[in-house]
């Protein structure tokens, strides 16, 4: 079995707790053996350190605090703007083509038709690349697939067409 420290393994005795108001940073000060300012942070429920250092001044520890405090509360603002884009309708509509491109050596691209909208889920069938010749027609693949648009594992986007000349900037022949 191994050995998981939880946080107070970390926090040196006689250390100053200041917790950040408006975010989840955590920071002990203290002075180290050598008589210099110290200071370890955490965030959130974390058991390990995000930091742990020492410093050649009181001032140049407060300035790491501050950019700990400031820093956290960057990420909960951006985290809180993901959140809500997540939230925002898709735009899809039932007919709609989607593909989604994935692989890492080898690219693949899957495409869809939407055929159903549930809420933030869109009930769709697979379509094959050579189905795409006719969109209207039906798929040799009516596999039904519920998809979220926004997850992390795929990103839908809608097909608007195989490039032509004129979208790469050549003119036509």
């Amino acid at each position: 079995m191994r050995f998981a420290p939880l946080r107070d393994f970390y926090i040196p005795k006689g250390s100053v707790k200041i917790a950040d108001k408006a975010g989840d940073g955590l920071v002990y000060i203290y002075t180290s053996a050598k008589g210099r300012p110290a200071a370890i942070a955490f965030h959130g429920k974390a058991a390990k350190p995000d930091w742990h250092h020492s410093f050649t001044s009181t001032e140049a520890r407060e300035h790491k605090i501050r950019e700990h405090f400031e820093g956290r509360r960057r990420w909960a603002e951006w985290k809180q703007e993901r959140r809500k884009e997540r939230k925002k309708p898709h735009g899809f509509e039932v007919g709609h083509v989607l593909y989604a491109s994935w692989g890492y050596e080898q690219t693949n691209i899957d495409f869809y038709q939407v055929m159903k909208i549930i809420g933030a889920l869109v009930n769709s069938r697979v379509w094959s690349a050579n189905c795409l010749a006719d969109v209207r027609g039906t798929s040799s693949l009516p596999q039904a697939v519920r998809l979220k648009p926004f997850s992390s594992l795929l990103r839908l986007c809608k097909f608007r067409g195989w490039p032509t000349d004129e979208r790469m900037g050549v003119p036509a022949t």
